[in-house]
This record gives C-alpha cells, sequence and structure tokens, in this order.
C-alpha cells in the first residue's frame, strides 16, 4: 500500500466456505478477520492520501429470525463461525474513516462455480436438484453487483460525499427460496420442474448452521443504484442469456 498509494481498494479476500469456517475456526479468523486488521492498518499508514476502501460482507451476519427484511440499521446476530468472523471484519473496516462495507448475499456469476450453474448442469443433464425449502435469501448476479459498487465509488470519490464510514446493502431486488430460485432457473431453460426436490436445510446435517430468512433491504443505497439492482428475477434472466447455449437462442430470446 505504500508503495502503490491506491485511490480505491476493494477488498474481497475472504473464506467463504461457510462448512470450512465452521470446522477450521483458527483459518477462518486469520483469512477472514485478521486479513482486515492488516489491510485497515497498511491503509491508515497512507495518512496524506488516503485511499476509499470498498469491503465485502455478507447476510450472514445476521440470525435469520425476523420475517421482513433486514437493512443497514438492523442489529446484527451471526449464528456460524463465517458469520461471526465477517462482523469481526466489518468492524475492523468500520474503524477506518474512509471506508464502505457492502453487504451482499447467494452470488452467481460468470467465472465461479455457483449454485445457479450447478442447477443448470445437472437439470439439463436430466439430473435431479436438491433445493433447501426453508431458506430465503437475495440472489444477487456478480455483474449488476460490480457495477453498482463501481458507480458508488465513483460517487465518492467524485463528490467527496463521504463524511464517515457506511454499511450498504447491495443485493438485487426481493428475495426467495433457493425452492423457488431453483424452479425458476428450470422454467426459463424449460425443462422439469419434477427435478427439483425441496429439503430441509437439517437433512443435509451440514456443520454449520444457516440462516433461515436472510433477504436484505436497504435504506441507505442512493436512488440510482436501484437501477442496476434490478429485481432478482430480471438478473437471472440476464445471466442465463449469457450461458448460451443453455435453452437460449443466439439473439438472446428465451425459447
Amino acid at each position: 500500500m505504500a508503495t502503490v498509494r491506491p485511490e480505491l481498494v476493494v477488498h474481497a479476500q475472504a473464506l467463504s466456505d461457510v462448512d470450512r469456517c465452521e470446522e477450521e475456526p483458527q483459518l477462518a479468523r486469520a483469512m477472514n478477520v485478521q486479513a482486515t486488521a492488516n489491510l485497515v492498518e497498511a491503509l491508515k499508514a497512507n495518512g496524506e492520501r488516503p485511499a476509499l476502501l470498498i469491503a465485502l460482507s455478507t447476510d450472514h451476519v445476521f440470525d435469520g429470525a425476523q420475517r421482513r427484511p433486514y437493512v443497514e440499521s438492523d442489529l446484527p446476530a451471526p449464528v456460524n463461525t463465517y458469520g461471526r468472523t465477517k462482523l469481526e471484519s466489518e468492524r475492523h473496516a468500520l474503524g477506518y474513516a474512509r471506508s464502505i462495507v457492502v453487504r451482499t448475499s447467494t452470488l452467481y456469476g460468470p467465472g465461479r462455480l455457483n449454485y445457479c450453474d450447478h442447477i443448470v448442469a445437472r437439470t439439463t443433464a436430466g439430473e435431479p436438484v436438491e433445493a433447501w425449502s426453508d431458506q430465503q435469501t437475495s440472489p444477487t448476479y456478480t455483474e449488476d453487483l460490480a457495477a453498482a459498487m463501481a458507480q458508488l465509488s465513483l460517487h465518492v470519490l467524485d463528490s467527496g460525499s463521504l463524511t464517515g464510514p457506511r454499511v450498504y446493502h447491495l443485493v438485487n431486488a426481493g428475495g426467495c427460496s433457493r425452492v423457488t430460485f431453483a424452479e425458476r432457473v428450470v422454467e426459463l431453460l424449460h425443462g422439469s420442474k419434477d427435478l427439483i426436490k425441496p429439503i430441509p436445510m437439517a437433512a443435509h446435517q451440514r456443520p454449520a448452521h444457516r440462516p433461515r430468512y436472510a433477504v436484505l433491504d436497504t435504506i441507505n443505497v442512493p436512488a440510482s443504484l436501484k437501477e442496476i439492482l434490478r429485481p432478482w428475477d430480471d438478473a437471472l434472466q440476464a445471466y442465463l442469456r449469457q450461458r448460451r447455449p443453455f435453452g437460449f437462442a443466439q439473439d438472446g430470446v428465451l425459447r
């Protein structure tokens, strides 16, 4: 940081495997907490020209007990090691004056295997997919998230409007269950919804407990960003068009 002296730093590094965090809490703490603390100390050392820090966080900082979307002012109460270490990471980031914490949820997009790709691969091969019936989140397309983060960063850098650390929820609008998301993927690809097998989270006996309701909303995001963060169904259609030839013609029209 001392050599490069960046104007903007996007901190997207984390151990995001929820079950591995539960099984290896020391590794989770090193990668999710200590790494952020180290980064913040390095940024604070550049006192003459402090960079803007964008730190990625998660819906797992909430316990999932309420039945309305979580907004930035809601009190975090994580129920697993991943969520607890990410909340500690947030606190380190927010100890830096020019910081923005961005919480997001259930990411899918190009470049990394994700839940949407898993559904596409299995159902197009005629294989069933198990989907949790008792968890609701805000599925978010990574290209929409990146565009919103870019616009937010430019707004802050150009206007100098950041007066202190802030938390923003950046997700595609709305929320749904894992079953609804999986069934919508299959529907858009003109497959059979019978391939989606609803099951409760407890049936998988995973090491980490997960919040049942983790839909996010915002009271802080500027109105201009809400146009980028379109409804989750619109974003899903955009991603599946990009994934041709899975059920889409070359002109991008759903068939």
